[in-house]
């Protein structure tokens, strides 16, 4: 197996391919795990915390005839089965559970029946007074049996409020086998089916995540449809995918990320947004509220590149200066317009830069760069993502350079940087805390970055 993804290699990933999650809104990504311990933690709910569960069965076979009449083999058995395995395979679409039965018996007799008699409508129970019951048997478990399913992932809509659609499995999906177990005058066929039966009657299912569709703060933000994929990586490792669409179209591809969960940085999950959504509805929409003489417009991507966003209308600076003696001055001219584009980078944020040679005879080049490094606050459902713009850096040469340094200085210290920091996230942490639901948990965001595509990597605890 290949050594475990890190943090650095994701974003590095992310920031070379840029647009990575091809055409998708948000994709989530919960490795094997993490859904694995949602799963345990509903089996002891489903146990009422024992840590076993026991399945009981009373079932009949077709009518027989005999010289003293027409009757049928009533068969009953008792399984207690240990916590479940689930395993989950890259490409498919289906989860193996495997119990243990650690202990059971089973019993079969006679019952009259009249003419025309249905199994199915038999409405035997357990230990039931019409029926003439042989011996009790007892489930050799040194033999190690144990109840197999192959239970599909589904989703339904309902199970938690009318707007929330749940991934889940399903045991009345399954197709199940029994191993190691026999019964005289039963097929393991006849036994399978009669194990589904129980699961489905008594509705065992374990939810995996919940997408709601119903309370986005933004439609670029809102979901409106999803798809589940599961992946294994170069690593070995599983991980389980919701593919999201909000205020786009759902994409025909899976996402291009090799590694998206850092499982060797010790986390379990990551949650992407698509760049579009990030720097047109996040980015240039928070800018352009700070109400500054200058506003952001996104930019889509080129071959190579990703999003970015622009400024509008340019900064424009001009004037004159002379120098000399009296009798033989010379006069210099400059007008010059400053804009800048903002793109992603893997550690810095969102970073401004521009670098112009202006039209005049100053022979000024100007060079502007500023870090906008992204980051996260708070616990619980109180996180929040926040900009911490750090001061920016600007290099001027030729003539007027002090006076256009100074003057740019002071714009982009006051007007960019404030509204850069204004800017709110509220949007993204309301999706990757209230559209997007685990059971009983939630997710802890760790670390953020915005290479191009927005990614978000984090753990679970228990809510």
């Amino acid at each position: 197996m290949a050594d475990d993804p890190t943090l650095s290699n994701l974003l590095a990933q992310m920031a070379q391919d840029k647009e990575v999650l091809n055409g998708w809104d948000a994709v989530l990504n919960v490795l094997e795990s993490a859904v694995d311990a949602f799963f345990q933690a509903q089996f002891v709910g489903l146990t009422a915390g024992s840590g076993q569960m026991t399945i009981a069965q009373v079932f009949c076979g077709p009518a027989l005839s005999s010289p003293h009449g027409t009757y049928c083999v009533v068969t009953q058995v008792s399984f207690t089965l240990a916590a479940p395995s689930f395993v989950f395979t890259g490409g498919s679409n289906t989860v193996t559970v495997t119990q243990a039965i650690t202990a059971g018996s089973t019993c079969s007799g006679t019952m009259p029946v009249a003419s025309g008699f249905q199994p199915a409508s038999c409405g035997c129970t357990p230990n039931d007074g019409r029926v003439t019951w042989g011996p009790v048997q007892t489930i050799d478990v040194g033999s190690n049996p144990s109840i197999s399913a192959a239970v599909p992932l589904t989703s339904v809509t309902g199970l938690i409020d009318a707007t929330t659609h749940t991934v889940l499995l399903d045991f009345a999906n399954g197709a199940f086998t029994v191993t190691n177990v026999t019964i005289d005058g039963v097929t393991s066929q006849e036994l399978a089916d009669q194990i589904r039966s129980w699961f489905a009657t008594h509705g065992v299912t374990y939810q995996v995540a919940s997408v709601d569709f119903g309370s986005g703060t933004i439609a670029a933000l809102t979901p409106t449809g999803f798809q589940f994929n599961v992946l294994q990586t170069n690593s070995g490792n599983i991980v389980v995918q919701l593919l999201i669409t909000t205020d786009g179209t759902p994409a025909s591809g899976d996402p291009i990320v090799l590694e998206p969960v850092p499982t060797a940085s010790g986390y379990t999950c990551s949650l992407m947004i698509s760049s579009r959504i990030v720097f047109a509805n996040i980015l240039c929409v928070g800018f352009n509220g700070a109400g500054k003489p200058f506003s952001l417009y996104p930019q889509s991507p080129s071959a190579s590149e990703g999003y970015s966003a622009y400024i509008a209308p340019q900064m424009h600076f001009s004037g004159s200066f002379s120098y000399g003696s009296c009798c033989d001055k010379t006069t210099v001219t400059y007008s010059l317009y400053l804009g800048g584009t903002y793109s992603g980078t893997a550690t810095d944020g969102f970073f401004l830069y521009q670098s112009i040679t202006p039209s005049g005879n100053v022979g000024n080049t100007i060079t502007v760069a500023a870090n906008n490094p992204v980051s996260l606050s708070g616990s619980g459902a109180s996180q929040a993502i926040q900009i911490t713009p750090q001061a920016p850096s600007v290099t001027v040469t030729g003539g007027a350079s002090g006076t256009i340094n100074s003057e740019l200085q002071s714009i982009l210290s006051s007007d960019f940087t404030s509204a850069m920091a204004g800017i709110s996230f509220g949007p993204i942490t309301y999706f990757a805390l209230r559209n997007v639901l685990f059971p009983s948990s939630l997710m802890t965001m760790s670390v953020v970055a915005v290479p191009t595509d927005l990614v978000i990597v984090g753990t679970f605890e228990a809510n």
